[in-house]
């Protein structure tokens, strides 16, 4: 995650120039709600500041004493919704920390990159797993993460992931990479829980939509089609 906490210092850097200590809003909703705060940015009302959670986005004055949950729309521009804005955002920088080195089933000719929040020893995935080989055979590289539980363990979640017998299972062995599986999954392993994710499977599209639940091949192409993001755009999940 240390990748994951410098663009987190770029974001609270900047809003500390606004004139309040992200550090201690986010010590103070941490323990008055007791739920780790990951981000802390500007919102356009003045001493009105975005938190981004495990539990979500929520607004906050600057003290932490008042706290709002819901959507924030601008009304003066067609009634834009800015907090579905600041989640795509959200989730686009968190996935653009990640580096080459990572869980990808990679197209031969690359048409789009997408981002796919699962678990894999479930029964429920299975039929998930088995869109992917369709869609690398269309031209879409599909990123893997895994989806962590509040109370999970972390290393038990590697352990299974990084498992070449559940690999194989899946018919993912020769597709995935074995080296350093290990070390590729402790960077990025609590991005689920850093964007909010809870449901298995959650795509997230190239501009920072969240699609959950099954989505057929045909679905998801069209949904990539009509982004129409480069494939090496700096946006896309892949970044």
């Amino acid at each position: 995650m240390k990748h994951l906490l410098l663009g987190m210092m770029v974001l609270c850097a900047f809003v500390a120039n606004a004139g309040m200590d992200p550090q201690q809003l986010k010590q103070t909703i941490a323990q008055r709600l007791g739920m780790e705060v990951f981000l802390v940015d500007e919102t356009p009302l003045p001493g009105l500041f975005l938190l981004g959670t495990a539990q979500g986005l929520i607004y906050s004055d600057a003290r932490g004493d008042y706290v709002l949950q819901g959507s924030m729309l601008d009304l003066g521009h067609d009634m834009k919704n800015l907090t579905m804005l600041s989640q795509q955002r959200q989730r686009r920088l968190a996935l653009a920390q990640i580096g080459e080195q990572r869980m990808q089933l990679r197209a031969p000719h690359e048409r789009h990159r997408l981002t796919l929040f699962t678990e894999l020893d479930c029964r429920r995935c299975r039929p998930v797993l088995e869109v992917l080989l369709q869609l690398q055979a269309w031209g879409v590289s599909v990123q893997l993460l895994p989806l962590v539980g509040p109370f999970e363990d972390q290393v038990e979640t590697r352990a299974r992931w990084c498992d070449p017998a559940l690999q194989n299972a899946l018919g993912l062995s020769d597709r995935l990479p074995v080296a350093g599986c290990n070390e590729i999954l402790a960077h990025h392993i609590g991005l689920s829980q850093w964007l909010g994710i809870k449901a298995s499977p959650s795509w997230v599209l190239p501009n920072g939509d969240l699609v959950r639940g099954y989505r057929s091949p045909e679905q998801l192409l069209t949904l990539l089609d009509q982004i129409d993001v480069p494939a090496n755009s700096s946006s896309s999940p892949g970044g």
